[in-house]
């Protein structure tokens, strides 16, 4: 089976502290249900720091990488199947890649 990252794109805006929580409970089940095709169960992420050849940057960005989980899938359409399940899609946006190993 190959591996595949589903990376949390933007930031929830819920209407209530209670929407919040009930799709964090949505979320929680969902990811106790892949069950073994769970490989990290989630990599929250801060706010980024961009750095590129012009410098430095803070600003902030609506679309930045708010975390990642990685899961293992047949194949690409098997990944974006279960990336179409996650409660997250309901408020923000995911990208699924493959993850490679790299032999250096």
């Amino acid at each position: 089976m190959a591996q595949f990252g589903l990376l949390y794109v933007g930031e929830p805006q819920f209407s209530s502290p209670e929407e919040g929580q009930a799709n964090a409970a949505q979320y929680v089940a969902w990811l106790n249900g892949l069950g073994d095709a769970v490989v990290n169960r989630g990599i929250p992420m801060g706010p980024p720091t961009r750095v590129d050849a012009s410098g430095v940057s803070s600003d902030p960005r609506a679309d930045r990488l708010t975390g990642l989980t990685i899961v293992e899938a047949d194949d690409m359409d098997a990944a974006i199947a279960i990336a179409k399940t996650c409660p997250y899609v309901d408020v923000a946006a995911l990208d699924v890649v493959q993850i490679f190993e790299m032999n250096m």
